[in-house]
């Protein structure tokens, strides 16, 4: 297999950047949502085409979009009908002690990704968390940080395989 650079992949990006940010944005009606989703569909495809070959960029980059932004319109239309008084029902049927054990567990993992989080340099840790934690648009991020979207991407990159890695061997 050939050696798939950073070069690379921003190659990628630019020769494609127009025709699928065009298509994002006729998909789903907002140029900010289309761009986040244009740098989504980059970090799985450099995600996957570390696995795999890729035969036919062109389509592959495009099944992955069509995928990001139906999952994202299915997301607002299940969250748009979402009713607030079917909360208070269920609530009446959860276990407190399964509860305490959940929060538990989750309060170790959120502790653990945490430390991973500190192990990052700190571009790298503030991408992650603007981005994953804090909900900023990546041309917010851009803005805020001064940095390329080529280089948000390697850094949203590093930090998640860090993260993921630092989560799987903490078990």
């Amino acid at each position: 297999m050939a050696e798939f650079t950073a070069n690379t992949l921003a190659g990628l990006m630019q020769q494609h950047r127009s025709e699928l940010l065009r298509f994002l944005t006729r998909r789903l009606s907002c140029p900010e949502t289309a761009q986040d989703i244009f740098q989504e569909t980059f970090i799985r495809y450099n995600g996957y085409r570390k696995k795999d070959t890729v035969e036919n960029p062109h389509a592959f980059l495009f099944r992955i979009a069509t995928n990001l932004a139906t999952d994202y319109l299915r997301s607002r239309t299940h969250h748009a009908f979402q009713q607030p008084e079917h909360d208070n029902i269920l609530a009446e049927f959860e276990d407190p002690v399964a509860s305490v054990e959940t929060i538990a567990i989750s309060q170790q993992e959120l502790e653990r990704l945490m430390l991973a989080l500190l192990e990052l340099p700190p571009k790298c840790r503030d991408v992650f968390v603007m981005l994953r934690l804090k909900n900023y648009s990546y041309a917010q991020v851009e803005q805020e940080l001064g940095i390329s979207s080529t280089m948000i991407l390697k850094y949203l990159n590093r930090a998640l395989s860090h993260c993921r890695l630092r989560m799987e061997t903490d078990n």
